[in-house]
């Protein structure tokens, strides 16, 4: 069973999520440790076609709001396996011509 990448980001986010309302509502410091191991392991999250982590932007700077495809490649994060060249291009030109 593949997880993609989308998939995984929401459900480490909606993790940490109720990982830092339990901590603030329990006054437990032991919640921290978690929060940090999988805030890290969601920013490690990568691209399956370019292999660059999903929440930075092209400057390296993180961005905390994920699309559904990649920023560099244009790689739908949705689906496991690698898209063509012809797909993600034609994604890309789409983006561009809209703005």
């Amino acid at each position: 069973m593949c997880l993609s990448s989308y998939k995984k980001y929401m459900f480490l986010s909606i993790l940490v999520g109720i990982l830092i309302i339990l901590s603030i509502f329990s006054e437990n410091l032991f919640y921290f440790l978690p929060i940090m191991v999988f805030a890290i392991i969601q920013s490690r999250i990568s691209c399956p076609k370019c292999k660059t982590a999903l929440l930075k932007d092209k400057n390296g700077w993180y961005i905390f709001s994920m699309r559904k495809t990649c920023r560099t490649c244009g790689q739908d994060t949705l689906l496991c396996e690698v898209e063509e060249d012809s797909v993600t291009s034609l994604d890309l030109t789409k983006k561009k011509s809209s703005k």
